[in-house]
């Protein structure tokens, strides 16, 4: 039997010069868990206005709750490489309600955020899963005139004791890196992404130090969720962290090397290119 990814967090749009593009820490690691070969499901909200008919999303089991609006980005790049973000619109509050059925029965859930969408109880949501979080969405605050600016992730404490695996970023930690301690004591397992300098995880006191793989860079959009969906996939499947990163890595070198989801990689083209453990 096929085991079940299940991704909760909103879908979005990116604005882009040519126009929309799907976006979504829950689009790009439920592409990653369809084409490593999981049954693939996502809980989301968008608004009326949101292509239901993409053909990137074939072959994903998608949930759709009502929403007004769908959750817009528009990230600008200065010319010293600084972004600014904004939330253009929001969708709507995903809820403990909204997880039924054998959903809560996922062998992997993935709570993903993108913009404080993703109700905190949600974590209480599952029997027997492994529970990954990646709380990027937790750490932004929308002001009134639609830019984020970082914010302490508050509900911390609540969530990351019932998670098994916490996926963030140096850049995630922003203006609070003092918190990552705090998170290594309440969670089993945290990854800390560094995006070309590799990745360190904790676990029961013991750090473990991974590289990148290298990569033909174009666009790294996307690539810390490719990451994070299969570095839990590979840690469900054999419970082995350095194994998990090695393959978590790998995944994400695919990702980078195109723009936006077009770059996602198969579970045969990561098994070409993936190497022996690689640890420092």
């Amino acid at each position: 039997m096929t085991a079940t990814f299940l991704a909760i967090g909103h879908f979005c749009y990116d604005v882009t010069p040519n126009g929309y593009m799907l976006g979504g820490s829950a689009a790009y690691s439920a592409i990653t868990a369809r084409n490593l070969g999981f049954k693939a499901r996502v809980i989301t909200a968008v608004g009326v206005d949101f292509d239901r008919r993409i053909p990137l999303l074939d072959g994903i089991e998608i949930t759709y709750q009502e929403s007004c609006k769908t959750t817009i980005f528009d990230n600008r790049y200065s010319e010293n490489g600084q972004r600014q973000q904004s939330i253009l619109s929001l969708g709507a509050k995903l809820k403990p309600q909204h997880i039924t059925g054998d959903c809560c029965e996922a062998e992997v859930a993935y709570l993903c955020p993108i913009a404080d969408e993703v109700d905190p109880d949600c974590i209480h949501s599952f029997s027997g899963s492994l529970i990954g979080v990646t709380p990027q969405g937790w750490m932004r605050h929308r002001k009134s005139d639609s830019r984020t600016i970082a914010k302490r992730w508050s509900s911390a404490a609540s969530i990351l004791p019932h998670a098994d695996v916490l996926i963030l970023s140096d850049e995630d930690l922003g203006t609070y890196p003092a918190e990552l301690e705090k998170y290594i004591e309440l969670t089993k397992i945290v990854v800390l992404t560094k995006g070309k300098r590799g990745a360190t995880l904790y676990e029961n006191g013991r750090v473990l130090d991974s590289n990148a793989y290298p990569a033909n860079e174009i666009d790294p959009t996307g690539a810390g969720d490719v990451f994070a969906a299969a570095f839990l996939i590979k840690y469900y499947e054999t419970q082995l962290p350095q194994e998990a990163l090695n393959f978590a890595h790998c995944a994400a070198s695919f990702a980078v090397e195109g723009r936006y989801t077009a770059n996602i990689p198969t579970l045969d083209s990561i098994r070409n290119r993936l190497n022996p453990i690689r640890m420092e």
